[in-house]
């Protein structure tokens, strides 16, 4: 429903207080708030605040009390609208107790548009968000905690009394991204988004299940037989919509707003890696202000002046707007250019949270109405959170009177004869189509066949009516290939596309419809072309290698979309076996062998890693190419290959990070498949390595230190040892090869690091470095050194030492014994990272401990108050500079945070955070770990040697866990050096990150972060 954002840096979880209730504004868009300052409005009030551009009339067609908070919407065959309604959310019931949650119908609708019948189908739901009726109109796939159900009314009383579980499990560790916005397919399949942060397992009557973690788009048969994946990747995807040519689109609540998805692509989600072939392309490049985007309509009707047809609605519940985009093509490609805002409220309680055309061809709303719509934004436990209120909105086209406003009363299709049915299969409104063509599959039987086929015929109908006649007929099995090229051969694009995906999920191709495909791929239309690359990438043989290439080459750059999907299909080309004996066969050219290796590396087999190894030796690439190539021959080569890749990397590039670079992706290539590192490679390591700890250039030296440690080389300590001597270098560079030292040779280690932290002399950073280090050793005397500083130590050191403490068990329990004895300041106890440490550490009555010795002191939040306001005295009296600030955050935050697209993808992107307000920003950098989402907790694992390692968990690779420290750097680790593994309630980001940058530089980055929103456009 909207993006989360998440604590990973200043995105933090602090509660709002509602402030005092200010004036309603006029004739201007209400301001973005977290929690509205404004009291909430009657549904007749509300109405007259919303504005739409000029000759559209917003109409209300349900409120509160009547329904309550309405999720997704639904039309079903009868003309009914379908909506579920929750009370419950955002917490799931108790268990042991009925949910309260429901599926309510709405129907009689008024000349005003207002539904004068509401009644309940279903009750007893929790947290009901995916829905859709079935042909029947007396049957309703409707997702509940955890199944996606079949609710039947088998007695024909208006209410289900039937419930079967379809589909499931889904997950509900997040209750705002579960399953929703289920879509019909012109196939006759329903589309859905699966949302964040929660792992599903997820199978139909077949048991053949999908595994989806976080955002992925999969499809499932009305049945229940059988599901599968669309798309992987997305954060929290929520709304899906099909165009005339039936490309999918969905709206993504965090990465962007819209996608047009390409089947089988990989998305951007935290970190997540592709396919080998990169992520699929994007087509828009801004974000609406937010990127808390749910519900999307691609508007297929006439109902609407020209200008906004076959454009793009998409809900904006942070902004309280409806945005617009129109779509412009570059071949098979589309690009979203932002439009004034189609809606825009006066009233932020408005929350559009789903979309719907309906059969009307108007514009139907969902309004979650609330003064909270945040999920991460605000506490889920915050009282101004409304549970009663919600309203559905029609929007429709009056003009100047001229032309008929269509009526809103339904038309029951559930009881049309074929002919009707057929009639309206030419309807200028897609879901009057798709439900004209559901009703001919469900029951037109023999006399639909016979007159689909008359249809379709020599004198066929419009394209609309064609493509839906084509459709019901193959989902009937009644279309055969002679009348398929037959209606294919007319001029039409969207017959001859919609011809060509129709045999994307055929089990073959026959020879003609084979030919057909050929013959298209190297058309002039870019959008048959692209769906004939798709059914050769369906139907893979090796003879589709040669037209593929042509159609790679010949696609220009800008047309993304066709590339990758050209791309996609020529790697499918590559997976049988008998590919490879006709690619030695064939004759190549230099681009043609580039072409393959590009796709060959999203191949995990041994034949595609000796064409790789064979083409880095024999053509000039890319050293990007290069890197990614050896990592595939390393982890899907064969053995052999090992000795031709030292040797390369020893005869190659001569610029020795280069090189470094290159054993380093082969490493990791072998460290994936479970082998160690061969001794002759290990050796070149070691000598490069050596030379960039002996430089003068400090990235040079910081990269040899970050080699040492992913090679895990021993012969580099004396290296490691001359650059922490070093005061000619920066002392985060330093820091690290002290700890790298402890990470490689246990005894010296110790005793560096407890010589370094009792060293007055030494910068504070050195010496919270050797405390972290110390205490992520799991060795008594590297606890006691920690313990024993305490009474020494800086309280900067001192907090940083107990922090890293209490992040086990026994340093908790120690750190809790010394402050009681004297030997640490009780007012530790006072830093919310530590305490949530001693929490998690699992002792006996910590929470009465930890009371009983800070009885008498000032509570922590009068302190942590007190450095608020000296942060905002100082920002609000600074001279600041968000040019400087723009540096800060580069430096800074830009390691695990993205923003307008610079910056790494490690943590939440950052865009449009100016809008939380000065108030917001403080405590979320200065406090990180107020709360923490279950999706970034930091991980903490516990090797056999001794150490302990902590960060983010990115993504695990084949035997390598893969983490990101707190400067967003990659940590790789062997599964098999694991011993324990879990996670704790701790921000990865470094909880005294604030203190750590000076305030001139502190103040700049708040002027940057806020600047970072702008007012959107006014129509």
């Amino acid at each position: 429903m909207q993006r989360p954002r998440v604590v990973l840096s200043i995105l933090g979880l602090a509660s709002l207080c509602l402030a005092a209730t200010v004036p309603l504004l006029g004739q201007q868009p209400a301001p973005v708030e977290n929690v509205s300052t404004f009291e909430p409005r009657s549904p007749e009030d509300e109405r007259k605040a919303l504005h739409v551009p000029p000759g559209f009339e917003v109409q209300l067609v349900a409120a509160d009390p009547d329904i309550q908070k309405p999720l997704n919407l639904a039309f079903d065959d009868k003309g009914r609208l379908w909506i579920t309604d929750t009370v419950e959310y955002p917490y799931p019931a108790a268990e042991g107790t009925r949910p309260r949650d429901t599926v309510k119908i709405l129907s009689d609708f008024g000349p005003d548009g207002r539904a004068r019948k509401i009644e309940t189908f279903a009750d007893g739901l929790n947290i009901p968000i995916g829905l859709l009726p079935r042909p029947s109109a007396k049957e309703a796939l409707v997702h509940s905690m955890p199944n996606i159900w079949l609710l039947k009314d088998t007695d024909d009383d208006g209410k289900a009394d039937v419930k079967e579980p379809l589909y499931g499990i889904f997950g509900n560790r997040d209750t705002h991204g579960m399953t929703n916005a289920f879509t019909w397919g012109y196939d006759g399949w329903i589309y859905a988004c699966h949302g964040f942060s929660n792992d599903s397992e997820v199978a139909g009557g077949d048991k053949q299940a999908i595994k989806m973690n976080s955002g992925n788009t999969y499809r499932m048969r009305p049945d229940g037989s059988h599901a599968e994946y669309v798309t992987h990747g997305q954060v929290n995807p929520f709304g899906l919509a099909f165009d005339e040519l039936g490309y999918l689109y969905s709206c993504d609540c965090h990465s962007k707003p819209l996608y047009q998805l390409i089947r089988g692509g990989y998305y951007p989600s935290f970190g997540k890696p592709h396919d080998g072939l990169n992520y699929a392309p994007e087509m828009v490049t801004h974000d609406h202000g937010s990127t808390a985007i749910s519900g999307i309509v691609s508007y297929q009707s006439d109902q609407f002046p020209e200008e906004y047809r076959k454009t793009v609605f998409i809900g904006n519940v942070v902004t309280n707007r409806i945005n617009h985009d129109k779509l412009e093509w570059t071949g098979a490609t589309p690009r979203g250019v932002e439009q004034p805002d189609f809606v825009w409220s006066e009233d932020n309680w408005f929350r559009p949270v789903d979309l719907e055309l309906g059969p009307d061809g108007a514009l139907y709303v969902a309004d979650f109405y609330n003064r909270i719509i945040g999920h991460y934004e605000v506490p889920l436990t915050h009282p101004g959170r409304d549970r009663t209120s919600g309203r559905i909105w029609r929007i429709v086209y009056k003009g100047d009177g001229s032309k008929p406003v269509p009526s809103p009363e339904a038309v029951d299709r559930t009881k049309a004869g074929v002919d009707a049915l057929i009639a309206d299969l030419a309807s200028p409104t897609l879901p009057v189509r798709i439900a004209s063509a559901n009703q001919l599959f469900e029951r037109g039987g023999a006399e639909a066949v016979e007159k689909l086929r008359s249809l379709v015929g020599p004198a066929a109908a419009g394209p609309e009516a064609t493509v839906h006649a084509l459709w019901v007929l193959e989902r009937l099995g009644a279309l055969d290939d002679a009348t398929l090229l037959r209606v294919a051969a007319a001029d039409s694009s969207p017959i001859r596309v919609h011809a060509l995906r129709i045999l994307i999920d055929r089990p073959s191709l026959s020879p003609a419809t084979r030919a057909f495909a050929l013959r298209e791929i190297e058309g002039a239309d870019p959008h048959a072309r692209r769906v004939a690359a798709e059914v050769l990438g369906a139907h893979a043989e090796a003879a589709f290698i040669r037209p593929l290439l042509k159609l790679r080459q010949e696609t220009s750059p800008g047309d993304t979309h066709l590339v990758h999907v050209a791309r996609m299909a020529l790697r499918d080309q590559l997976k049988p076996p008998t590919a490879w004996p006709m690619i030695a066969a064939l004759p190549l050219s230099d681009q043609d062998r580039a072409d393959l290796a590009d796709v060959a590396v999203a191949v995990p087999d041994h034949r595609a890693a000796a064409f790789l190894l064979a083409h880095v030796q024999n053509f000039p690439e890319s050293p990007e190419n290069v890197a990614r190539y050896l990592h595939h021959v390393a982890r899907h080569g064969d053995e052999a290959f090992f000795p031709t890749l030292t040797a390369y990397v020893a005869g190659g590039d001569g610029d020795p990070r280069g090189r470094l670079g290159l054993i380093k992706e082969i490493q990791q290539g072998l460290q994936e498949r479970g082998v160690a590192t061969p001794d002759h490679l290990r050796a070149a390591a070691v000598g490069l390595v050596t030379g960039f700890l002996e430089s003068k250039n400090g990235d040079e030296v910081n990269q040899g230190i970050e080699a040492v440690a992913e090679f895990q080389l021993k012969e580099a300590i004396p290296g490691l040892e001359g650059v922490f001597a070093r005061a000619d270098l920066p002392e985060g560079r330093r820091a690290a090869a002290l700890a790298g030292i402890a990470a490689l040779d246990m005894p010296l280690g110790l005793a560096r690091l407890k010589a370094a932290l009792d060293d007055g002399a030494l910068p504070l950073p050195l010496r919270e470095a050797a405390a972290i280090a110390l205490a992520n050793i799991e060795k008594p005397e590297a606890r006691d050194a920690v313990l024993a500083s305490l009474a020494t130590a800086p309280e900067r050191v001192q907090s940083t030492a107990a922090a890293a403490l209490v992040r086990r068990k026994d340093g908790a329990e120690a750190l809790l014994n010394a402050v009681a004895t004297g030997k640490a300041s009780v007012r530790l106890l006072q830093q919310r990272p530590i305490v949530i440490g001693l929490e998690n550490a699992g002792i006996p009555d910590v929470a009465a401990r930890i009371s009983s010795l800070l009885a008498g002191l000032p509570p922590a939040d009068e302190q942590l108050r007190a450095f608020l306001d000296q942060r905002r005295e100082g920002f609000q009296k600074a001279t600041c500079d968000s040019t400087a600030g723009a540096k800060v955050f580069e430096v800074r935050c830009g390691v695990c945070h993205q923003m307008e697209g610079k910056g790494a993808r490690v943590g939440p992107q950052l865009d449009g955070v100016g809008a939380r307000g000065l108030e917001r920003l403080l405590e979320d950098v200065l406090d990180p770990n107020r709360n923490v989402d279950q999706m970034f907790r930091t991980t903490i694992l516990a090797l056999a040697d001794g150490r302990v390692v902590s960060g983010l968990l990115l993504r695990e690779e084949g035997q390598v866990l893969v983490l990101a420290d707190a400067q967003g750097k990659e940590v790789r680790v062997s599964k098999d050096e694991v011993e324990e593994r879990k996670v704790v309630q701790l921000s990865p980001m470094p909880a005294d990150l604030a203190q750590q940058i000076p305030d001139a530089e502190f103040y700049d980055l708040m002027s940057y972060l806020l600047s970072r929103t702008e007012p959107k456009p006014t129509p």
